[in-house]
């Protein structure tokens, strides 16, 4: 028989989420798609895309405010 099942009792913290018991023969688990490596790599390079973004974001609004003061001081 196969059901699914989770932690219980004082056992709860050796194993994680819901697994599979009895698995039929030749049941393979899934593996995660992306290695790790690759997914930390992608990560770092999101990180650093949105930093740059957030720079100049921060200079554009800084440069309309510039703006905005100077043709205010003109009028």
């Amino acid at each position: 028989m196969v059901y699914l099942g989770g932690p219980r009792g004082r056992s709860a913290g050796q194993r994680r989420g819901i697994y599979l018991h009895d698995p039929p023969p030749g049941y393979r688990r899934p593996h995660p798609r992306v290695a790790a490596k690759e997914r930390q790599r992608i990560l770092r390079r999101d990180a650093v895309l949105l930093y740059v973004l957030i720079a100049l974001l921060a200079l554009l609004v800084t440069g309309f405010i510039v703006m905005m003061l100077l043709a205010a001081m003109h009028v």
